[in-house]
């Protein structure tokens, strides 16, 4: 089959090889339909080159999209496509095969010689038919190569022709033809059109110079043909000419001729290439309308108004000068219907066009419209016109078929329309309330508004002087002032309360003003709107401006502002030493409120903070001014009374809130501590006196909490010696004048050194040796805990690195940590510092307090799991001191307990202070928990801890805390590791 297909090829090809092949596929196949097609260049449209039914070819061509048929199928698989489901509905031109009972298809590709799918040999089989790739494979792929060539020879053939036919057609619709002159040769070609213009036929007509210049009208020949010569002896390329031609019976045509020259290199022309167009019709038509517009400028001179005349028909507008006038716009701009659409504007076109369609149909006789001009972006600056017209009788024709009508500019008009129906619009929807009275003062006209906020229906109040209004609220003195700023001002504004028709009582803002003509009152407006919700708005913006809204107390700022009011009205007192020039300030803050938000929830200490407020309301005296200063403190100015009556209230308040007070059927325990100033003892401005107040507070929680600390010249020598020493302690700190110490830990059974304990020491230029017990709560107390602990912390791990290097590699470093360095400073470098000097975690204890951990809650509990989970160890200092040293133990878990120096200092003479050692070391010993004991200075007390099984022991018995060189050298000696020192 093959060969034969080839053989094929050699004896023919065009549209001779199709039909041939075609023929080969029915013999090969049997399809009850078959076709060639080739597609378009994007494969978007198919049309057919042969079509045969039972191999009788059929006339029929036929196009069919490709997108979604089964040629896209096809395509997409690069091979045949065998399809089989109802394929007359399937298929893209199934009104040419619907009527045959098609079930299958197969789609054979025609591939080019680039291997581009160029076209389809599609076949339609009626009966059961089944495609084998290895039967019929190789078959399509040659049928499909030798076939690529002649169908796309025959698809550009196919392309070329209806091309010519379109451009043909085009010409016949413009009354154009195209043509060239060889000059060389004097042979000519003209186009279809050109001899449907000269009305003669191509096969008895040979067009030269001769014989065209015939058809030439007598009075434009000679002017043409000097012309086309001037145009070839000159340099031109082309030129442009119109003129007459008289045809065979003695009809004349005009015609415009454009032509291009092309010249050689010497400059010579050689051929003219170019077209003709008959514009008689044009010609004509021009001419018309010119006689038309003569004689309606002749006509239409003298009248006002804009008088068009339309012919729907031929779809001519004759206009008088006026109507450009009228309209604006020049006469030039507008060639077409739809010059005259686009003007209108848009919201107006509808209507205009609706207009003109119902005269075009016949639906009326006459239009009355009204239109703007579109005024590009500006709408507010549109004209109005207004448009009238009726169809008239056709002199010529006894048709109706003309529209006569004027134009007439109507914007001043509308303009004014719009003006009363806005102003009338804004009267009855404007939420301001409006009322007008005549000259003497009788309502002739209220608003919707004024319905609305009086009750009273237009209806009741015209006729009615405002007076019905009153509500008795303003005096006679009131009214008289606001008409003689009437009368002499000519407006009144203000507010004043007037009565509903229920007879409520509402505030409103008003202005009345005056009008008059040739100094004549003819009205007074009035203007009003109710401002009750502003007066309730108000209220409540000063009410919480001015209150904490949990507890209803002054909040800070106001009261900061009432103390500063009353001490300037002291000061503006003469000095009398009466009770009127002093006051005191008590300062108040609620111990350990936390507890209760983390116990109970933040809901929960809401009210007991409410509770506490109303304790100091039913408490502190009548003229005294109460605040809730902030968080849980409160803030309490006690006017013209001394220091000693202030403390007598401060200690009530002290006993009161120490009960037990009930929130929620739960009886809780709450303390206070309070600090109080007094004017002018503790200063003379509000700012001293709070500052001196909010001191004296913190001395008390220094003090035990639960008290009450007066501001005296003393607390103001200590709170200024404290000062001193905050800065000195942050100069010292800044310049790493803080040194570190070590006391040493050692294991009573052997006498080896296991660990040491850093501790900062502080000795200042002078005031000396400063003790630690001085220096570390004035660096909690000021923030300075941080920076000194991590000073400390780097010290230290610097000295515990050279140790180790000394070869003392299982000495582990003890570490104090304040509970103010969890709460205040960030714990991340302790982990950067340890692995700076690649120290093991291991070797790190760090070495709280008990009670830290219960000051802070889950915070610091968090971060001793984080350093416990590095392997840094921890250690709990003052063991048995704190209020709940078990609850430490369970919650802190440490790793090693420091029995505090208070339990060993009387351990040898007290049975009590030994039953607590022992019971300490029994538990620690069960929980697998090591034990140290501080403070050993005596044989004594060595041997009765050593009995109890005691055997870590730090204190002065050993040696007191020494510098880093002293701590290798007592190493060397008790370790009996003589290790060279590395430096």
């Amino acid at each position: 089959m093959v060969t034969t297909l080839k053989a094929l090829k050699r004896n023919s090809y065009g549209s001779e090889f199709i039909q041939e092949a075609l023929h080969t596929v029915y013999e090969t196949l049997q399809p009850a339909h078959c076709y060639i097609a080739y597609f378009d260049k994007n494969q978007h449209k198919a049309t057919s080159l042969a079509y045969s039914i039972e191999d009788h070819f059929s006339n029929t061509v036929f196009t069919y999209l490709i997108n979604n048929s089964l040629c896209e199928k096809m395509i997409s698989s690069g091979k045949p496509y065998f399809f089989s489901n109802n394929i007359p509905h399937t298929y893209p031109f199934n009104q040419i095969i619907t009527p045959y009972l098609l079930q299958h298809y197969l789609g054979i590709p025609i591939f080019s010689r680039r291997g581009e799918i160029v076209g389809v040999i599609g076949c339609l089989f009626e009966h059961p038919y089944f495609f084998s790739e290895e039967q019929h494979g190789e078959w399509c792929q040659v049928l499909g190569d030798i076939l690529g060539s002649d169908v796309q020879y025959l698809a550009l053939l196919s392309e070329q022709k209806k091309l010519l036919c379109e451009m043909e057609e085009c010409q016949q619709e413009a009354q154009l033809g195209n043509f060239h002159v060889d000059i060389v040769t004097g042979s000519a070609y003209w186009s279809k059109e050109i001899y449907r213009i000269f009305q003669c036929e191509a096969e008895s007509f040979t067009p030269n110079e001769t014989t065209t210049n015939q058809y030439i009208h007598p009075d434009d020949r000679t002017r043409v043909i000097e012309l086309r010569r001037d145009m070839l002896d000159s340099n031109s390329m082309s030129y442009n000419v119109i003129y007459r031609i008289v045809l065979a019976e003695g009809k004349n045509k005009y015609l415009r001729e454009h032509c291009h020259i092309l010249r050689d290199i010497n400059g010579i022309a050689t051929l003219v290439k170019g077209i003709v167009q008959d514009i008689t019709e044009f010609y004509y038509l021009s001419n018309k309308l010119d006689q038309a517009s003569d004689k309606l400028s002749v006509t239409y001179n003298a009248v006002t108004e804009g008088i068009w005349e339309y012919n729907l028909e031929t779809k001519i507008l004759l206009t008088s000068p006026k109507f450009w006038d009228i309209l604006g716009i020049n006469e030039t701009n507008v060639n077409s219907v739809y010059d005259w659409i686009i003007m209108i504007h848009k919201n107006d076109r509808s209507a205009v066009i609706k207009c003109f369609s119902n005269l075009r149909n016949g639906d009326v006789t006459s239009i009355d419209v009204e239109f703007r001009l579109q005024s590009g972006s500006n709408d507010k600056i549109c004209r109005w016109f207004n448009c009238k017209g009726n169809i008239i009788e056709s002199s010529s024709s006894h048709h109706y078929n003309r529209v006569v009508g004027i134009l007439i500019d109507i914007t001043d008009t509308v303009m004014a329309e719009q003006q009363l129906t806005l102003a009338k619009t804004v009267y009855d929807n404007t939420s301001e309330c409006i009322v007008i009275t005549d000259k003497d003062n009788n309502i002739i006209s209220v608003n919707k508004a004024f319905e609305k906020v009086t009750g009273y229906c237009h209806d009741d109040v015209i006729g009615k002087n405002p007076r019905i209004l009153a509500s008795g609220y303003h005096d006679l003195a009131f009214y008289q002032k606001m008409w003689r700023s009437l009368e002499t001002q000519g407006t009144w504004q203000g507010q004043l309360h007037n009565r509903r028709s229920d007879g409520v009582i509402y505030p409103e803002e008003m202005t009345i003003n005056k009008i008059e003509d040739d100094h004549n009152v003819i009205n007074y407006v009035g203007v009003f709107h109710d401002i009750s919700s502003r007066k309730k708005t108000e209220k409540k913006l000063k009410l919480l401006a001015n209150n904490d809204t949990l507890t209803g107390l002054m909040n800070r700022r106001r009261f900061i502002e009432k103390v500063e009011k009353y001490i300037d009205q002291i000061n503006d007192v003469s000095a009398d030493n009466s009770p009127a020039s002093v006051c005191s300030l008590l300062f108040i803050d609620l111990d350990d409120f936390k507890i209760f938000n983390d116990l109970y929830g933040h809901d929960f200490g809401d009210k007991v903070l409410q509770k506490v407020a109303t304790i100091l309301r039913e408490t502190v005296c009548e003229h005294s001014v109460i605040c809730r200063y902030g968080g849980d403190e409160y803030a309490v100015l006690i006017k013209e009374q001394d220091i000693n009556y202030a403390q007598g209230i401060a200690n009530q308040l002290v006993n009161i809130i120490s009960q037990p007070i009930k929130c929620n059927d739960i009886d809780i325990n709450l303390t206070i501590s309070i600090g109080i100033s007094s004017y002018p003892e503790s200063g003379t401005t509000h700012q001293a006196l709070l500052k001196n107040a909010d001191y004296a507070m913190y001395e008390q929680k220094w003090l035990g909490r639960n008290g009450v600390c007066v501001y005296d010249q003393q607390l103001q020598h200590e709170y200024i010696s404290k000062l001193k020493l905050r800065d000195k302690l942050k100069s010292a700190i800044n310049t790493k004048k803080i040194k570190v110490y070590y006391q040493p830990i050692v294991d009573n059974k052997t006498g080896r050194v296991c660990k040491f304990e850093a501790l900062a020491r502080w000795y200042d230029d002078q005031e000396g040796f400063i003790c630690p017990g001085i220096f570390i709560p004035i660096a909690e107390r000021y923030g300075l805990i941080g920076m000194l602990g991590q000073l400390v912390f780097e010290k230290a791990c610097a000295d515990l690195d050279r140790i180790h290097r000394s070869g003392f590699t299982d000495v582990v470093f003890s570490i104090n940590h304040s509970v103010k360095e969890f709460s205040q400073h960030n714990q991340e470098y302790i982990f950067e510092t340890i692995n700076n000097y690649n120290l093991p975690y291991s070797a790190i204890m760090i070495e709280i307090t008990e009670s830290t951990a219960l000051d802070d809650g889950k915070n610091i509990i968090d971060i001793l799991s984080a350093f416990r989970s590095r392997g840094i160890a921890i250690s709990l200092d003052d063991f048995g001191t704190g209020y709940s040293s078990l609850a430490a133990i369970i919650d802190i878990k440490p790793d090693l307990i420091k029995i505090d120096r208070s339990f060993v200092v009387d351990i040898e003479h007290s049975k009590e202070s030994q039953m607590l050692v022992s019971l300490v070391i029994d538990l620690s010993r069960k929980l697998k928990i090591e034990v140290v004991a501080e403070g050993v200075e005596t044989q004594a007390q060595l041997d009765i801890l050593s009995e109890m099984s005691c055997y870590y022991i730090q204190g002065f018995y050993y040696s007191p805390a020494v510098t880093i060189d002293d701590a290798i050298t007592i190493l060397k000696e008790r370790n009996q590791n003589m290790v060279l020192d590395v430096q």
